[in-house]
């Protein structure tokens, strides 16, 4: 190929690059622009660069044009976001975060009108902070005005549970891949949507009010606008909730007898106090909720939720508080964190709670209607704990009524017990196994089987566990 021809080719390739480049080109509509309306404890101390932490955190805009990318920079690429186009909820783009400065390309086949767009954080804090630094959309199109606020506002103290953690897990799935932390199907935000209130979440997995997974707690976290930074403060008065949940103490009661000294019944319920003092300071217009649940706080025969009542009681009486109440979800036999169904359920039920204690008209579910599968299925759970020492609880769920075998087996395939035999309704079902034989005598060490025969078909699921004395 001669010099003439090679200029040819050189020539029509830069052209080519040119006309793609123009096709492709789009209009950046930055982070200052005054028609995204942001939602959440967000840092704007820069602009052109707002950065996002807490679970819940949300952005939303009205787009015009066929095209949407998302720009972000985060700092681990560790966080997740759900994308909403044209209020289609059952179906997000889930934008997995890579670390830096990142151009997110959600869509560039949409109908050339006007699109509704929500852009929400999944994860919690932990997986640290992201700018936001606009979206990309076709040029020459804009922003329109964003949607009106809705008229009232609820916000979230809590844990994992708040945060959503584990709720998109398989149910026989571990609960810590933060992939399957979805804080928009966390019962917060369900039952802030079923009310049409806006919503904000100050939550982390592992904390509590006497005693955390590490070494904070929630009275030393709750003010911070930087979840990291212990002297970044939050103006409480960006954002003026109508009703604060607080659900905590999960993990104190997991934890309470690693404290020296292990604190008695009135010290438990005086820290308590303590916080929700702490909180109504913060905020001293608002109907506080003081909730628990649905983990194992709140199974029967748990002391905890009477030290909650006796800690609101006390404020009632001794502060005049009666804009305070107890609201707690009941334990269901589930020992790992709350799945998609049961934060649906979860939401309704603090919904109607909070719906008619304010008297707010809206406590439907139009709108933003959530669906899930929740009949019941035949599944054997991982024992919990596991490994475990003295004893384990078994939980397990059926479809409909039927016989019912739960036996345990050694290493060797020998029967050890028979845990369960009986005709059962559908639903979930849990046993205790306290690690003896069906003579009554202790087992030893080792790996042990559970298998779970159901129904006239002999459906059989298996699992194992192990004793460590």
């Amino acid at each position: 190929m001669n010099d003439k021809c090679i200029k040819r080719v050189l020539l029509m390739g830069l052209i080519i690059t040119l006309l793609m480049a123009s096709v492709l080109a789009g209009a950046t509509m930055p982070p200052d622009h005054p028609n995204f309306q942001y939602t959440g404890r967000i840092d704007f101390s820069s602009p052109d660069a707002p950065m996002l932490y807490w679970p819940g955190t949300s952005i939303k805009a009205n787009f015009e044009g066929t095209s949407l990318s998302v720009l972000l920079n985060d700092q681990n690429g560790q966080s997740y976001y759900n994308v909403f186009i044209d209020e289609d909820y059952e179906n997000p783009y889930i934008i997995e975060c890579g670390a830096g400065n990142q151009s997110y390309i959600i869509s560039s086949t949409l109908a050339d009108t006007i699109h509704p767009l929500l852009i929400f954080r999944r994860t919690e804090a932990s997986t640290g902070p992201t700018e936001f630094l606009g979206i990309e959309i076709d040029e020459g199109k804009t922003l329109l005005e964003p949607p009106e606020r809705p008229e009232h506002r609820i916000k979230f103290y809590g844990n994992s549970i708040t945060c959503g953690m584990g709720n998109e897990a398989p149910d026989s799935g571990s609960d810590d891949i933060m992939e399957e932390e979805n804080n928009f199907l966390a019962y917060g935000a369900i039952a802030s949507r079923l009310l049409d209130a806006e919503y904000m979440c100050i939550a982390k997995s592992g904390i509590g009010i006497m005693i955390s997974w590490f070494n904070m707690i929630m009275p030393e976290y709750y003010y911070r606008l930087d979840p990291d930074d212990s002297e970044s403060y939050w103006d409480f008065s960006l954002y003026v909730p109508d009703v604060v949940v607080i659900n905590l103490f999960q993990n104190d009661s997991w934890l309470i007898n690693n404290l020296n000294p292990i604190p008695n019944s009135m010290e438990i319920i005086n820290a308590y106090v303590n916080f929700v003092r702490q909180i109504r300071t913060a905020h001293p217009t608002a109907y506080i909720v003081c909730s628990l649940g649905s983990m194992d706080a709140t199974r029967q025969g748990s002391p905890w939720p009477g030290y909650i009542e006796d800690a609101v009681e006390h404020m009632q009486t001794e502060d005049d508080d009666a804009n305070i109440d107890v609201f707690f979800f009941p334990f269901e036999n589930w020992y790992k964190h709350p799945r998609v169904r049961h934060h649906l359920q979860m939401g309704e039920d603090l919904a109607n709670f909070i719906g008619e204690s304010t008297g707010w008209i809206d406590v439907s579910v139009d709108g933003l209607h959530l669906k899930t599968d929740s009949q019941p299925l035949f599944c054997l759970e991982q024992n919990y704990p596991n490994p475990f020492n003295a004893s384990t609880q078994i939980t397990f769920e059926i479809p409909q009524s039927g016989q019912v075998k739960l036996n345990v087996y050694n290493a060797l395939g020998h029967r050890i017990i028979c845990l369960v035999n009986e005709n059962l309704q559908s639903g979930f079902h849990a046993t205790t196994w306290n690690a003896r034989d069906a003579m009554g005598k202790d087992v030893s060490s080792g790996i042990y089987f559970y298998s779970l025969t159901y129904g006239q078909q002999k459906n059989i699921t298996n699992s194992k566990m192990l004793l460590m004395r």
